[in-house]
């Protein structure tokens, strides 16, 4: 009985389960500059792999705030930021490629778990310099990850609009800096 109200009350979880989870962020500071790392969990649905198979890039934005701690809502952001990761899939070579839209890099993979695990995998990212920040005033970085549909194709924008398989985002995820 306990095994079946507990897989009840688990129930809700797995199936409303997010696309988009930010599984760990960490902040340091090397010279004068706050660099970020974090790992991201993309759980893609089917429609979405789909296009990606049939080489609809995905862009992912990820959204980056620095603020103070117990800031008001009309207090403006130290920092804010979006960086955007391409993940395409090349039919031709049959790789896989992440492209780093800021750096202009890219990375080719063989598969695509680990394509999309790579994507998901943020390593010094600069956030903030530390003149940025008042010296005493404690700050947190705010991460979230999201589908930008407005990166897609044209004519696929309306049906992602529409559809509740391209929207997918994470939610905020809060770190003290």
């Amino acid at each position: 009985m306990r095994t079946l109200l507990l897989l009840t009350a688990m129930l809700p979880g797995l199936l409303w389960a997010e696309p988009i989870v930010i599984q760990q962020v960490e902040a340091r500071q090397q010279d004068n500059r706050y660099l970020l790392d974090a790992t991201i969990h993309f759980e893609f649905n089917e429609t979405v792999l789909e296009a990606l198979e049939h080489g609809v890039p995905l862009t992912i934005e990820l959204q980056l705030q620095v603020a103070r701690i117990g800031a008001w809502f009309w207090e403006p952001d130290v920092v804010s930021l979006q960086r955007y990761r391409v993940l395409r899939f090349h039919a031709l070579t049959q790789l896989y490629e992440i492209q780093d839209l800021e750096h202009n890099h890219s990375q080719s993979f063989a598969t695509r778990d680990i394509a999309i695990a790579a994507l998901g995998e943020i390593h010094s990212l600069p956030v903030a310099d530390r003149r940025q920040l008042a010296a005493g005033v404690r700050y947190e970085i705010k991460i979230r990850a999201s589908l930008d549909i407005e990166s897609l194709p044209l004519t696929l924008r309306p049906l992602a609009y529409l559809t509740p398989d391209w929207n997918l985002s994470s939610r905020w995820h809060r770190y003290p800096l």
